[in-house]
C-alpha cells in the first residue's frame, strides 16, 4: 500500500511518473492514467530525466477541483 500511495502522491503533485511494464498493476491500482508525464522507462532513462524537469499542469483538473 505504501508504493501505491507514493505513486498516487507523485501523480497528484503533477510530477513525472516513471514505470516499467512490470509496474503496470501498481499504476492501475493507484488509478494513474497515462499522460505526457507518465513515462515507460527504457534504455538509459533519458526520457524520464527530461520529463522530470517539469510539472504536468494539464493533469491538475483530474486530481483536484479548481475553483
Amino acid at each position: 500500500s505504501a508504493a501505491v500511495q507514493f505513486a498516487m502522491d507523485a501523480f497528484g503533485h503533477l510530477k513525472a511518473v516513471g514505470y516499467t511494464a512490470d509496474a503496470q498493476p501498481l499504476l492501475d491500482r493507484a488509478g494513474i492514467q497515462p499522460d505526457a508525464g507518465v513515462i515507460l522507462l527504457s534504455g538509459d532513462g533519458a526520457d524520464f530525466v527530461q520529463a522530470a524537469r517539469q510539472r504536468y499542469f494539464a493533469r491538475e483538473p483530474q486530481v483536484r477541483t479548481l475553483q
